[in-house]
């Protein structure tokens, strides 16, 4: 008999080649944000992020049969959707009974092979908090019609229904902030994203959700159905000021999609920062800002709140390509902004992409001088692959059946495979993309760089990462860029 006031959500084990290098488990906001919804409504609320919790199956078995939940749920980027399907499969051989929610990017976008490959009930599609406690409720009365609950696709007999979608929540401001007592970001490594950290007690937090562009590689715009939404600048820094007093963190990573998008709310949560003196705290926007929303007063408001590090999307020094992928952004615009951020002391990573279709040898190395031409403190060369989601995959799958495919091809760090995405061979783009990334130590003044920075950010686990980021770069380790959302 279940408990009717209890669920379990789980992120899986991100297996072994995804925490070697970079040691990637960061809160997962988004089951934050689920759990607090659900709890808000009355709900008991355990999380288990297997990412970090090195626990035996057969104690996954024994905690859930003890709990009795309603259901549970796993939720799955396509970066480690293999560890997702594999956990549901082997908990609906041990507990035939369970029932089984699928959440997240992945199965969002491929519903139907997920509920077919994972034995599940139900995939929530998209955002997910009100449709998962509508959907809780339905369950826990006992219903078996659930065709007028927005936004799932579910198993009825051998057939997959679809419902139809649902809107977003307009109003962000209404969600309660993530359950952080459920994800305590001091839990997880010290180096979020794998980049340098002043401190080392940081956390993640969101000010928005979404965004309207439509780049050709990115599965978030279609995610949120090409819209952004804002919470209001005094709820995130209400936020910022409740991980500082309750968690100890002493440095914030805005994941935005595009944080500077909007002037006036990036401006606002600046002033909010400074006006309650939290901006002794470091900021940082490691998952990569659109360059050409800034200007020089924003940049100086963020470095007056505190933001000492920033990172620019810039994806391709060809114009060519970046009009072809659909990423609207003026490159001598780009110049100007890192110049001013550069001036001003804020430390500037960078994300670019190799192997878009249409990709040559020019368009590579053209992206490659460009990167070399301006003052930035690291490059980050990724090797393109295509998520479900965004423009590339539909197009590189076209009639492809998806059912049982190894999405391990997808995971960072393997050796580049034949995907076909353009037409230059997949070991040509595997030593581009070597080269590409030594970019960051030549010349000797940007190692010189690189080690000044290590040493004035240090603390220990800090410096561990780094000297393995820095070895694997060295022997060319491939990376494939995950636009998703966390």
């Amino acid at each position: 008999m279940i408990n009717r006031r209890t669920v379990v959500l789980i992120r899986p084990d991100f297996g072994e080649s995804l925490q070697f290098m970079y040691k990637q488990q960061n809160p997962p906001i988004g089951i934050g944000y689920l759990a607090s919804y659900l709890e808000q409504h009355g709900y008991e609320v355990h999380v288990l992020d297997l990412s970090i919790k090195r626990v035996y199956f057969s104690t996954v078995v024994e905690f859930i049969t003890k709990k009795k939940p309603i259901f549970v749920g796993i939720s799955s980027l396509t970066a480690y959707y293999m560890g997702a399907k594999k956990l549901a499969l082997e908990l609906r051989n041990h507990l035939p009974d369970l029932i089984l929610v699928m959440g997240g990017v992945h199965p969002s976008f491929l519903p139907e092979c997920v509920i077919r490959e994972c034995n599940a009930n139900f995939v929530v599609i998209g955002e997910g908090e009100m449709t998962l406690l509508e959907l809780t409720r339905a369950i826990e009365n006992g219903e078996t019609d659930f065709s007028m609950i927005k936004g799932i696709a579910y198993k009825d007999g051998d057939e997959i229904k679809f419902t139809v979608n649902r809107d977003l929540i307009a109003d962000l401001d209404s969600l309660p902030m993530p359950a952080w007592y459920k994800i305590n970001p001091n839990k997880y490594p010290k180096n979020p994203h794998g980049g340098i950290s002043k401190y080392d007690r940081v956390a993640p937090i969101i000010s928005s959700r979404g965004c309207p562009y439509s780049c050709h590689y990115c599965a978030s715009c279609k995610f949120w159905k090409q819209r952004i939404r804002f919470r209001s600048p005094e709820k995130v820094v209400d936020e910022i000021q409740y991980l500082h007093k309750n968690f100890g963190i002493r440095e914030i990573h805005f994941w935005d999609d595009n944080i500077t998008l909007k002037r006036d709310h990036i401006i606002s949560i600046c002033k909010e920062i400074i006006k309650r003196g939290l901006n002794v705290m470091a900021f940082n926007a490691p998952n990569g800002v659109k360059v050409d929303t800034l200007d020089k007063t924003v940049l100086r408001w963020m470095k007056a709140a505190g933001f000492y590090a920033l990172t620019y999307a810039i994806e391709s020094g060809s114009r060519l390509i970046l009009r072809d992928v659909g990423k609207k952004i003026d490159l001598a615009k780009i110049v100007r902004n890192i110049i001013i951020a550069h001036n001003l002391g804020i430390k500037l990573n960078s994300f670019f992409m190799i192997g878009f279709p249409g990709e040559t040898m020019e368009t590579i190395r053209k992206t490659m001088q460009f990167a070399n031409s301006v003052p930035l403190d690291y490059r980050t060369f990724f090797i393109l692959k295509p998520l479900p989601g965004s423009k590339i995959f539909l197009d590189w799958t076209g009639s492809k059946d998806m059912m049982d495919y190894d999405w391990d091809e997808m995971k960072c760090y393997l050796e580049a495979s034949d995907l076909k995405i353009n037409e230059l061979p997949p070991e040509l783009i595997k030593k581009m993309h070597k080269k590409a990334q030594n970019i960051n130590f030549i010349p000797p003044s940007r190692l010189i760089n690189f080690i000044f920075n290590l040493i004035r950010f240090s603390h220990l686990s800090q410096m561990k990462l780094q000297v393995e980021r820095f070895v694997h770069v060295i022997a060319g380790y491939n990376i494939a860029v995950y636009h998703e959302t966390s």
